[in-house]
């Protein structure tokens, strides 16, 4: 039975599902939900839930600890068949919603206390103002290591390079329901959330807000799980990467084409070139050209088959994950 979207009055009270994908990260989601909790107390016309996705962790919820509920109307956990990642857990658990959970806006954000709760309370309140747009968290400082923010800024380069899209934004967010509804069809948002926010032409704002510090353990991402997500998040726009890289490839021809009639221009009509210099410098424009050449082949012919071949729909696949669900508290 699906969630269905109903006309939300101003004055209505807001219905927020709170979504976290958890991996092996139990004791901090504990934690971020006792605050959240605490957080939201503070505020009024908002009836929230939370959804736990379990990416595949090896231990599960058993040992949740139970704290008195000041606002909060239900925890739940979504246990998921094998380990997706954290963005495809972030799919599963829209697509999860959007058929099961009858809300007015989904607060997406992470389980280990980076995304401050304090904060989620801030978007949830830009939310409850504005009920069509989309409000992002837009990260101004970051609490991480010098090598990984240095990474971090080079990555922004590359994604600016090859899309024409700034990195301003991550997960943290909160999406009104009638942007998820859209989201759910959309191939992208197996791959990366944000992408597939901005690429749903969905209205969207930022927040600039601070990250937070990790609450216990350490974080299960490591290099190559990071330069993945990055990828991932460049991916999401590979229509408008392959048209970039193919306009480079037609340019750098040009230039190659004006090299070589250089290379013809000083070898017939003028003394300067050596001996073999001219046979060199010919062959090595010819072997760039030909590698030119079969890219943009490549290219085309990826970017063909791309439009003809069946997408993934996350709404019609995601069940196919999904093992079950537990609820760890609720509202009596």
């Amino acid at each position: 039975m699906k969630a269905e979207e109903t006309a939300v009055p101003a004055g209505r009270c807001l219905r927020v599902v709170v979504l976290m994908p958890v991996y092996r990260d139990w004791p901090s989601a504990a934690l971020v939900c006792r605050s959240l909790d605490k957080h939201l107390a503070k505020s009024e016309g908002i009836q929230t839930s939370i959804l736990l996705v379990d990416d595949g962790s090896p231990e599960d919820a058993c040992d949740w600890p139970e704290f008195e509920r000041l606002s909060l109307e239900r925890i739940e956990v979504l246990r998921l068949r094998r380990n997706l990642g954290h963005q495809r857990a972030i799919g599963v658990g829209l697509c999860y919603i959007h058929d099961h959970i009858a809300c007015d806006a989904v607060l997406v954000m992470d389980s280990d206390g980076e995304d401050r709760p304090e904060d989620a309370v801030r978007l949830i309140e830009k939310a409850k103002a504005d009920r069509a747009r989309v409000f992002f968290a837009e990260r101004r400082k970051r609490q991480e290591g010098i090598v990984f923010r240095g990474g971090y800024t080079v990555f922004r380069g590359v994604h600016w390079l090859l899309t024409g899209i700034p990195v301003r934004v991550g997960n943290f967010s909160v999406v009104p329901f009638r942007v998820i509804r859209r989201l759910v069809s959309m191939s992208e948002l197996w791959n990366h959330f944000a992408g597939a926010v901005y690429k749903s032409k969905a209205q969207f704002a930022c927040v600039p807000m601070d990250r937070g510090r990790r609450l216990q353990g350490k974080s299960h991402m490591n290099l190559a799980a990071l330069v993945a997500h990055g990828i991932a998040g460049i991916a999401t726009f590979h229509e408008t990467v392959a048209t970039r890289i193919l306009i480079s490839n037609v340019l750098g021809l040009a230039l190659l084409t004006v090299l070589l009639a250089a290379v013809a221009a000083v070898r017939l009509m003028t003394k300067l070139a050596i001996p073999g210099w001219a046979t060199l410098a010919t062959g090595f424009v010819l072997v760039l050209a030909i590698q030119l050449v079969g890219i943009s082949f490549s290219l085309v012919f990826t970017l063909i088959s791309n439009r003809t071949s069946m997408m993934f729909v996350p709404s019609r696949e995601y069940s196919l994950f999904v093992d079950w669900v537990q609820t760890l508290a609720e509202a009596h």
